[in-house]
């Protein structure tokens, strides 16, 4: 927790010297990578404007810190919904700086009544023209026998593709492989997405964390 919490000020300290910020940041995710002997392997999702990215399984803060390096050294642009409520001075400053969006709920055309979050983060998609929305399905580093489907749920209505990723923590890489196009019928699909995940689960760094989505697998 100390490390993660130490990375995200060290990630942001280049935002204060604006002009050089992005050569800083490619060297700090360089480094990342070199010194923990990491590579990674993302070329399906290149050519994508839109989608949603999963990652699992989600089983350590390092997730992020090694995450955050592919993206920045694949030129990914990847967005963390993170509520509006969050971006406030100076804290904003880093939160957009790390890639993160602000989502917002506020009730629409005259009503009163918050829209979901599904549907905010589906209007960020449809708002941007490149925009990778990167999603832990688990929505915690704990074990977890049932994922938010909330994905899936985005994806369908921003009308965008769903990458699949994982981190590989027995041979050190970051790989995305595979682009799926959920057909509106989502037992089909989520059973579809538990089978490319099958032989891949037990590759997190802690596997006693590590567990499909019983529903469907």
């Amino acid at each position: 927790m100390k490390y993660s919490i130490m990375m995200s000020i060290f990630y942001g300290i280049p935002f204060i010297f604006a002009k050089k910020s992005y050569m800083l940041l490619n060297i700090i995710s360089q480094l990342i990578l070199n010194v923990k002997g990491w590579t990674y392997d993302v070329d399906v999702i290149l050519p994508i404007d839109k989608c949603v990215l999963i990652v699992a399984p989600h089983t350590s803060a390092w997730d992020m810190v090694l995450g955050k390096a592919v993206f920045v050294l694949a030129k990914i642009p990847v967005k963390i919904a993170i509520k509006k409520e969050a971006f406030f001075w100076p804290l904003s400053w880093l939160l957009y700086y790390l890639g993160a969006t602000p989502i917002d709920r506020s009730p629409k055309d005259g009503s009163t009544k918050r829209i979901s979050l599904v549907d905010a983060m589906a209007n960020s998609i449809k708002d941007e023209k490149k925009i990778c929305m990167v999603i832990t399905p688990e929505g915690t580093r704990g074990k977890r026998t049932q994922w938010k489907t909330g994905f899936y749920h985005v994806a369908i209505k921003a009308n965008v593709p769903i990458a699949l990723g994982y981190l590989d923590f027995e041979i050190k890489k970051g790989i995305i492989d595979k682009i799926f196009y959920p057909s509106g019928d989502m037992d089909k699909d989520m059973r579809e997405i538990m089978a490319y995940y099958k032989d891949k689960v037990h590759l997190g760094k802690y596997q006693n964390r590590c567990a499909l989505d019983e529903r469907w697998s």
